[in-house]
């Protein structure tokens, strides 16, 4: 697969997963404790997706290839311009998907909840900072 393919394919899986869960933003709090499962389990695929993107652009531009979600967004925002305030978040979602994955700790439906609607400004700027850096055929 060349690497405008991979770079398109993890993008629009972070668009699928972006619009899925823009079906619960409609939901209130109530509704969306019903569904806590299937929020929780587009974090963490909205995380994991983003770092793939991270790592693939890494990758791509020859930097060295970062052993944690904290350390991609990091290195995207020293070596890629990623803006220091979007790393930051992305950062911090990212902490949520460990909780949400290993269970750490117990899980706060109530940040679950209110998660969904800055979820969805996050990994959409996010997404739209990717499709700028999309590799050259």
């Amino acid at each position: 697969m060349t690497p405008e393919a991979v770079w398109d394919r993890k993008l629009g899986f972070l668009r699928r997963y972006l619009s899925d869960l823009g079906q619960y933003a409609a939901l209130d709090d109530i509704a969306r404790r019903r569904e806590h499962y299937a929020i929780e389990r587009l974090l963490q695929l909205l995380c994991e997706c983003a770092s793939d993107l991270g790592l693939q652009y890494l990758k791509r531009v020859g930097d060295t290839l970062p052993a944690s979600y904290r350390e991609i967004f990091k290195a995207l925002e020293q070596h890629a311009e990623l803006p220091p305030d979007l790393a930051a978040q992305l950062i911090a979602a990212c902490g949520m998907r460990n909780v949400l994955t290993h269970l750490y700790d117990t899980i706060d439906l109530d940040r679950v909840v209110a998660a969904v609607d800055p979820a969805i400004a996050l990994y959409g700027a996010y997404a739209d900072w990717c499709a700028e850096r999309r590799p050259a055929p």
